[in-house]
């Protein structure tokens, strides 16, 4: 078993960047890749204002309620992890 993070890249309210760090066990009994752990984490809902033409996104991807717009994982020595 070994710990892979996924983290995500995440903008507040108040337009700040911020990194959230979620661990994950890793079995080779359960493989599990960073896309199926980022999937588990998330939530994707539709965007209220999208209008076609307007230049916003459709789709909203939230963790806790805020917006990422970005996302990777990497194991305890820091390496990527896919």
């Amino acid at each position: 078993m070994k710990v892979v993070f996924l983290i995500l890249a995440i903008l507040t309210g108040d337009g700040k960047l911020k990194y959230e760090k979620k661990p994950f066990i890793i079995s080779s009994l359960n493989p599990i890749t960073c896309e199926d752990m980022f999937n588990k984490t998330v939530k994707f809902i539709k965007n209220p204002d999208y209008k076609t033409g307007n230049n916003q996104v459709w789709v909203l991807i939230k963790y806790k309620n805020e917006n990422v717009f970005a996302h990777f994982c990497k194991d305890r020595q820091g390496n990527y992890v896919r």
